[in-house]
């Protein structure tokens, strides 16, 4: 780099007369919900300083009195926050229109000159788009309007994310422009004249040597051991778990294999440090009396970890050779450095450690890091080696558990990310010879695969960003207790811990009895405002009450009575049994232009967007019913489906749905409107009242056993 990297709080970035310019070796936007929610999450929680990331770009000149830099890395980050400022800044106070006023950083993509730029000015200018949303319109999109759809999308994505917002009275919940001007930033490195850009493009994104903060996580626990064996073994566990989509049998050598798993690749990695060296004693390394031990500064570890070959995944990917291990790649649920602050918070036993890897070098550097320090207070000079191996061994057990036992999705560009497929698989060795050298494994057996599979993708769902995954953090820290894990134990857990984020989202704990329908009431009463985990737990509680709806009394005691905690289903839900049977019938025997309904299809999509069946504001005119925002009356969408067809009275809005592939909360409705032929404020109110009573049931503490 030119030397010190530029430090901009985002009101600088955009009130400095410059231009940012995409080159055209480089893709499309291309974020979607999940990129975009965790940028806005991070946004929305920067109470103090907070860094976005690192923005790489080269000075390429001027044009009319503006500096031109071409983005090398950062350009989805970039235009991310470029949409997030046009939403922003057009809102009627004095703030926006001082920010408005001062915002004079351009946006251009290259391979895309005239459609993004187009749409970047108007979103600039007016704070909305001439562009229809719906793309897929009858007459077929033109180019230009193909070409710009992510742009509308990710658009629509801050426009929803905000509005969802707008309406709390808590600041903490909703995104403060001035905060964003302010509060955070994003450090901007600019390339040496002269540099090839086009291979520095290359070299960056084949080979990964932009420094990231778990780079030096690494080089931190690299450098405080002495053994060159113990920092090559670091090093390799290092690399095997960053690799969050291949399990980690995949990428590591035969003989870690064996030594870390166990002949079968079966067993949890052991703490004990030797064994997973492969050594038989300590000082291997040294001379006779363990003198020709050296250690390293962090410096040079840094420097040795930048300029290394790339790791056998990525020199595969380079070359096009791709080994049977590498056949099957899945997409992990988290990131690795958010993945990181779960094992430091498992590793330090301490739920005070925050699931955000913002803070990943500030937490390490304050519970591990600094205890390498031989001046540290009451902790002898020896135990940095001891931290250091610690830390590895657990980072690899906890990597093995999350490969073994927390879901995944299939790996498949073709597949959109709201039509997510999961997957809860394990990774085996395969003896025969003349097969490839693994095979994939159902985690568990078929009694509760599926269980397992469909409550945590529910958590999945409803935690969608790399950060702030309780449940997952849930999950782990039980799974690391267990010298075995029991699949029925497991699931037990979950649905316990469901159960008690039911309560606290609907806020009952302390409510007496007879009140607790009324609290509830208010809760899911709140539109757009209610909590997305109310919908996605009723949807996997309608699941387990219908699925096993024409099993045999015994399955139906033993899968949806646990749901509830108890032997035997309670009333409400048996009611809901018998409504879904009379609407699925209905609609089976309607005829041509009925929708039909379908419980065992339903799996869980990334469904983000709070919609209301009757609308807010009926495209045919006419007045919405009062209860409009009550719960009856809602549901969760995708984004896209809910920005086509918002305005479309309920009736319309089944004709335009696949049913069959909506959530069963959806399909409840619809049940009822196809069979009343109408839906009103009583649909909505008989609706209401129904969800309360189950929802009272599903969160009663009491029926724990």
């Amino acid at each position: 780099m030119t030397g010190k990297p530029a430090v901009l709080n985002i009101a600088e970035l955009f009130d400095e007369g410059c231009v940012y310019r995409v080159p055209i070796y480089q893709r499309a936007y291309a974020w979607g919900a999940d990129e975009i929610k965790t940028l806005l999450d991070d946004v929305r929680r920067a109470d103090d300083q907070y860094y976005l990331g690192s923005l790489v770009v080269a000075r390429c000149g001027s044009e009319r009195n503006r500096t031109v830099y071409e983005v090398i890395d950062g350009q989805q980050r970039l235009t991310t926050l470029y949409l997030l400022m046009a939403a922003l800044c057009h809102d009627d106070d004095d703030q926006a229109a001082a920010a408005l006023d001062a915002w004079h950083m351009r946006l251009e993509y290259e391979c895309r000159a005239e459609s993004y730029g187009a749409l970047l000015q108007q979103l600039r200018k007016s704070g909305a788009s001439d562009q229809p949303e719906d793309v897929g319109a009858q007459d077929g999109p033109s180019d230009q309007e193909t070409m710009c759809r992510p742009l509308l999308d990710g658009y629509q994505i801050i426009r929803q994310y905000l509005e969802d917002r707008q309406d709390f009275e808590d600041p903490e919940r909703r995104i403060d422009l001035e905060k964003l001007r302010t509060n955070v930033s994003i450090v901007r490195d600019e390339l040496p004249s002269g540099t090839d850009l086009n291979r520095y493009f290359e070299v960056m994104n084949t080979r990964g040597v932009q420094l990231r903060p778990q780079d030096v996580v690494k080089a931190r626990l690299m450098s405080a051991v002495s053994s060159p064996t113990d920092r090559e073994t670091i090093g390799r566990i290092w690399d095997v778990c960053s690799d969050m989509d291949h399990y980690m049998q995949c990428l590591a050598t035969p003989d870690e294999r064996t030594r870390w798993f166990g002949e079968g690749w079966t067993s949890a990695p052991p703490a004990d440090w030797n064994r997973l060296v492969g050594e038989a004693a300590p000082d291997n390394d040294g001379g006779d009396d363990g003198s020709a031990k050296l250690s390293k500064s962090f410096e040079d570890v840094l420097q040795e970890a930048l300029s290394e070959e790339p790791p056998q995944a990525e020199q595969q990917a380079q070359s096009g050779a791709h080994s049977d291990d590498e056949t099957e790649r899945y997409r992990s649920v988290i990131s690795f450095p958010a993945f990181l602050m779960h094992v430091l918070r498992i590793y330090s036993d301490d739920e005070n450690v925050p699931l955000d890897d913002a803070s990943l070098l500030s937490e390490f550097d304050n519970r591990v890091v600094n205890i390498f320090d031989d001046k540290a207070v009451g902790i002898p000079s020896a135990s940095a080696e001891d931290n250091a191996k610690r830390f590895a061994a657990a980072l690899l057990q906890c990597r093995f558990l999350f490969d073994n036992y927390i879901v995944k999705t299939h790996m498949d560009s073709a597949v959109l990310s709201d039509a997510t497929e999961w997957t809860l698989k394990c990774c085996r060795k395969n003896k025969s010879k003349k097969e490839r050298s693994y095979y994939l494994a159902n985690a568990f057996s078929d009694e509760v695969q599926q269980e397992l599979i469909m409550i945590q993708s529910m958590f999945q769902v409803t935690e969608t960003g790399n950060n702030h995954k309780k449940a997952l953090y849930a999950m782990l820290q039980w799974l690391w207790a267990k010298e075995a894990v029991d699949g029925s134990a497991f699931l037990q857990h979950i649905r316990e811990y469901a159960r008690g984020s039911l309560e606290e989202k609907l806020q009952l704990k302390g409510t007496p009895t007879e009140e607790r329908r009324l609290q509830i009431r208010e809760a899911v009463n709140q539109g757009v405002g209610t909590e997305h985990f109310i919908f996605n737990y009723l949807d996997y509680a309608l699941w387990e009450l219908l699925n096993h709806a024409d099993d045999s009394p015994q399955g139906q005691d033993m899968s949806a009575a646990g749901i509830f905690g108890t032997d035997e289903l309670p009333a409400v839900a048996s009611e809901v049994r018998t409504r879904w049977n009379e609407y699925a019938e209905q609609a089976e025997h309607s005829g041509e232009g009925a929708q039909t309904l379908d419980c065992r299809r339903f799996r869980f999509r990334y469904r983000n967007s709070v919609e209301h069946f009757s609308p807010q504001h009926p495209l045919s005119g006419g007045d919405a019913p009062p209860n409009v925002n009550d719960f009856g009356n809602l549901c969760l969408l995708t984004v896209r489906e809910n920005s086509r067809r918002n305005n479309l009275d309920a009736m319309e809005k089944i004709r335009h749905f696949n049913v069959a592939q909506q959530s069963l909360k959806f399909q409840f409705m619809v049940g009822q409107a196809q069979k009343e032929t109408t839906w009103g404020e009583q649909q909505i109110k008989d609706q209401t009242e129904l969800w309360i009573r189950l929802l009272d049931a599903l969160s009663d503490a009491s029926h724990v056993r």
